[in-house]
């Protein structure tokens, strides 16, 4: 049990629960960076809010006694940016793409506390294909990559990967490995 809670600890692209035997991780993808960032720079830019209020209104906050609401105000203010904060990073983190030889794993965290699983076998791959959006996603290199499977399933669509083409390529290669019999990188 002890040693279960401190594996979390441990960082390995290598191995996940529910790993199969002979399964190898091929891909770890998140998304990319940038999508991160953008939320990050403006949560800081919040965090000056405050300060600013307090820079701008310190003669009036003084003199009428109101300085410790504001200090209040203030407080909330941080408590509710650190949670949001802490939120956008967890959900970052846990929201992940496991490629392996065998299949692909799709991790989706909606919230703390509600995550989708999903999975697909490679053999079960029909089309890969790869969408980016504007400007920012071009020069960015990241964008949507949709995975059409056999049959009447639905796609499975992984928004805002880093370096899709690469991706697409390389689970391409592993669905034709499946097919030839050689090993994918």
């Amino acid at each position: 049990m002890i040693k279960r809670i401190l594996a979390i600890f441990q960082d390995s692209s290598q191995s996940f629960q529910g790993q199969e035997a002979g399964e190898k991780v091929i891909l770890l993808l998140r998304k990319h960076r940038f999508v991160l960032y953008v939320p990050l720079g403006l949560f800081a830019l919040a965090c000056l809010v405050p300060i600013v209020v307090y820079i701008n209104f310190s003669s009036y906050l003084r003199p009428a006694d109101i300085f410790p609401l504001f200090l209040f105000v203030a407080s909330l203010w941080y408590i509710i940016f650190w949670t949001v904060t802490f939120y956008s990073l967890t959900l970052y983190t846990l929201n992940v793409v496991i490629v392996t030889n065998k299949r692909i794993i799709e991790s989706e965290q909606r919230g703390f506390f509600n995550r989708k699983i999903s999975e697909l076998h490679v053999h079960r791959i029909q089309d890969v294909s790869v969408h980016t959006n504007g400007m920012i996603e071009t020069f960015l290199q990241f964008g949507d990559i949709v995975v059409q499977t056999a049959g009447s399933e639905r796609q499975f669509v992984f928004n805002q990967i880093a370096n899709p083409e690469i991706v697409k390529d390389t689970i391409m290669q592993i669905v034709g490995s499946q097919f030839s019999g050689v090993k994918p990188v």
